[in-house]
């Protein structure tokens, strides 16, 4: 069975790089998993989820990442596809398993996640496919620190950073922080630290960047806040959750925008359509303060559905029309 992606006249503006999940959500809502009635599956993976949320918004995009050659990879494909993502760049491996992930919702900030990742495809992606990547029309790349703990992946991710370096693309990085993917918690920010330098953007949570720098669970915000402002990245983005997030250019806080204020039914997905919208927004013209404040109206209107990919807006969910790409800087 092949999926047949829905096309767009335009090449991939965006490529994002790594996991990829067949997500499993328990229902009914409120159930945890040894509870469940039922699974309904749905496309996840945070770098897959940012290439959604961007297309969703409008943006042409690719995902580089892998999966089985059985009928399970052939679900995340017709998902993935039936988004409109290209998937021209999504391998199928043989005797590598498509990773999967079962999640319940038992509360807007309680959850019960259970991911199998053994032997997983999307750890294995080809360092020679990385050439072939439609590079002529990229505008921005966006890579995952979770790609970078085991397997051939690491390898791809750094030739698909030093090709677009190469080639004047932007490089953003999202921490992607993803525990059971790193037996020693030091080797988080012992590998992903180093494989940052020339980044042109990154992006993470609180407990990401605490993480990555080391902080320690007992390091105050005030405190890791001013290690993120010495951190060796032109601009960083601290998400803050329900205070929103902020901008550091070269170490100074430039822009601050608060979260919508409301109660979430799912958190799952509000950080990656937080970059996919600041993806969009950004190819659509507007500077950082208007693109961090669509971005976390985004993040509203995903955490108020259940599920993760499903939830992502289009412009019309955020009251918008096609106006909104008036000022593309890439047309």
């Amino acid at each position: 069975m092949t999926a047949e992606p829905i096309r767009t006249s335009d090449a991939p503006r965006l490529l994002t790089v790594g996991r990829i999940n067949l997500d499993l959500y328990a229902d009914p809502y409120g159930a945890g998993l040894s509870s469940a009635r039922s699974f309904h599956p749905s496309v996840g993976g945070s770098p897959t989820n940012t290439a959604i949320a961007a297309r969703r918004l409008g943006v042409p995009a690719a995902v580089l990442t892998a999966v089985a050659p059985d009928p399970v990879g052939d679900l995340v494909l017709e998902q993935l596809a039936s988004t409109g993502v290209d998937v021209a760049w999504v391998q199928r491996i043989e005797g590598a398993l498509t990773s999967m992930a079962f999640l319940a919702t038992l509360s807007a900030d309680q959850g019960e996640r259970v991911f199998y990742r053994r032997d997983a495809a999307d750890t294995l992606i080809a360092l020679e496919l990385v050439d072939s990547l439609p590079w002529d029309g990229l505008e921005v790349v966006v890579l995952s620190a979770d790609s970078l703990a085991v397997g051939t992946t690491p390898q791809a991710v750094a030739r698909v950073a030093s090709l677009a370096r190469e080639r004047g693309v932007p490089v953003w990085w999202d921490l992607d922080l993803r525990p059971n993917s790193w037996p020693d918690p030091a080797d988080y920010g012992r590998v992903t630290l180093p494989a940052l330098r020339g980044a042109d953007l990154v992006i993470g949570t609180e407990e990401e960047f605490a993480a990555l720098l080391g902080s320690g669970p007992g390091a105050t915000s005030d405190e890791l806040l001013e290690q993120v402002r010495t951190f060796p990245s032109p601009l960083t983005i601290l998400k803050r959750g329900p205070r929103g997030a902020s901008l550091f250019d070269d170490g100074v806080e430039v822009v601050d925008v608060p979260a919508v204020a409301l109660e979430p039914v799912c958190t799952v997905g509000g950080g990656d359509s937080t970059t996919g919208a600041l993806v969009a927004a950004r190819l659509a013209g507007q500077d950082w303060s208007d693109a961090l404040s669509l971005a976390m109206r985004a993040a509203a209107h995903t955490v108020m559905q259940p599920g993760c990919s499903e939830g992502f807006p289009d412009l019309t969910d955020l009251g918008l029309d096609e106006n909104f790409w008036a000022s593309d800087v890439g047309s």
